[in-house]
């Protein structure tokens, strides 16, 4: 640029930035000599926290902002260094780019693919970290990764860039990006089209129910979802062997109230689309349905019980899981497992079905069976996970048991026909079991938590 651009100072040392003349745009980057964490602030060493964070940290600075940025302070490492980079004599990032650590890089607009590879030979704790300075002062990390103990490491990521764009490699060892043609429909409010990773924004549909996501990866990915606030709601392996996934995405509408959701894909290198759609598009759970992976369904038939099988041909610590209502069954041991039973039925709110979230790793299996025929008790029963069960004996006091020594927390709803909670009684361990009171004829829905789900129902 023709004037200063580099500072070297230490822990604590002020740094009085000359931004060029006549005033122009920058990138500001800071880099620490050891990945340690660090605090940027502006004004001196009593300013404003600007980052904190791991070892290193860019800002677009624009004329009106170099006022403000006048004056930068790091604290936390003995020695770091800070620059000035001119974006107009940035590396064009066209075919393969290789480089060493810190590097400013321009796409020069159009869409394309970019394949990142990170090596790391050191064998303390080494980050690599790619980003995109915002307008807003901000800045995006599209890649970034974290290894430690490790003699030789690499790491792979893909991404989609649209339009002009600067890119900052902020801190890594060798590393290298690779431009390639991307092919992908155009994308619209609702359906977006990706390769690699990627963060998307999707408007709340409206009214105050949950958003459905569907998913359709060419290799597997990594699906977050999380809130306007940053709050995570999910995350989820879609898997390509399962096609086409669906997902149920659930704030409350205090918090659906501050803005859009975020959906963050990563960990792929093929092609993806995610698509918002009505959640009134699910199919409807009626008798028995089978799947494979996440799907959600719709419940609008009277109160019932809910049973799940895995039908996955591996073993896997959790096949399926499958919620209703803040209910949870889910595999632990293996394939065509028995997943349990929870009640099913009355929908949430006037004139909304009840939705049924399944996760899993391959096929399952739903069935949905009338209160009339679950299996009934009168005497004592010993049992496994979730389950329901109807009472067949006279009037008495239920308490629910387990392993003495790792048993995890058993939990026992006496409910009515329409599925209302009457009483609940619960255990865990060692803790004293306080009864409830069990009227003839009716049902006791079993869930427990953690550790062995092994229980038993006494009646006296």
């Amino acid at each position: 640029m023709g004037e200063r651009t580099e500072w070297t100072a230490r822990d604590g040392r002020t740094v009085e930035v000359d931004y060029p003349a006549p005033a122009r745009t920058v990138v500001l980057t800071v880099t620490a000599d050891r990945q340690a964490e660090i605090t940027v602030l502006a004004g001196g060493a009593d300013g404003t926290e600007l980052y904190r964070g791991k070892g290193a940290w860019t800002v677009l600075v624009p004329p009106e902002r170099q006022r403000e940025l006048r004056r930068i302070t790091v604290e936390g490492v003995k020695g770091w260094q800070l620059r000035l980079h001119d974006p107009a004599a940035a590396a064009e990032l066209t075919g393969e780019v290789t480089g060493t650590g810190p590097r400013v890089l321009l796409h020069p607009g159009g869409t394309a693919v970019v394949d990142v590879t990170h090596w790391s030979s050191a064998r303390d704790i080494r980050v690599f970290r790619l980003v995109r300075p915002t307008a807003d002062g901000d800045r995006e990390v599209l890649a970034t990764s974290e290894r430690a103990g490790h003699r030789y490491r690499s790491d792979n990521w893909t991404l989609l860039l649209e339009g002009r764009q600067l890119l900052v490699v902020e801190q890594g060892e060798d590393w290298s990006l690779t431009v390639r043609p991307a092919d992908l429909p155009p994308s619209t409010e609702t359906v977006r089209y990706g390769i690699g990773d990627r963060r998307e924004v999707f408007a709340w549909p409206e009214g105050t129910g949950p958003a459905l996501l569907e998913v359709d990866t060419a290799d597997g990915v990594l699906v977050g979802l999380e809130d306007h606030g940053g709050r995570r709601l999910d995350f989820v392996h879609v898997m390509a062997t399962n096609g086409v996934q669906r997902l149920l995405v659930r704030a409350d509408p205090a918090r659906r109230a501050l803005g859009p959701f975020r959906c963050e894909v990563s960990r792929g290198r093929g092609g993806w689309r995610v698509e918002l759609r009505p959640v009134g598009d699910v199919r409807e759970l009626v008798g028995r349905a089978d799947g494979t992976g996440h799907d959600v369904l719709a419940y609008t038939g009277p109160p019932a019980v809910l049973r799940a099988w895995s039908l996955a041909d591996e073993d896997s610590s959790v096949a399926v899981a499958v919620e209703v209502g803040g209910r949870r069954i889910a595999t632990r041991y293996g394939p065509e497992e028995w997943a349990g039973a929870m009640p099913v039925g009355g929908p949430p709110e006037p004139g909304e079905p009840e939705q049924v979230r399944v996760a899993g790793r391959g096929r399952w299996r739903l069935e949905v069976v009338p209160l009339a025929e679950v299996p009934a008790f009168d005497r004592r029963l010993v049992g496994r996970g979730a389950e329901v069960v109807r009472w067949a004996g006279p009037p008495g006091r239920l308490t629910v048991r387990t392993a003495r020594r790792h048993g995890g927390i058993v939990e026992a709803t006496v409910l009515d026909e329409q599925l209302n909670p009457l009483g609940v009684t619960s255990t865990s361990g060692r803790r004293r079991h306080e009864p409830v009171e069990l009227p003839s004829g009716r049902l006791v829905a079993v869930r427990t938590w953690g550790g062995d789900s092994r229980w038993r129902l006494v009646v006296r």
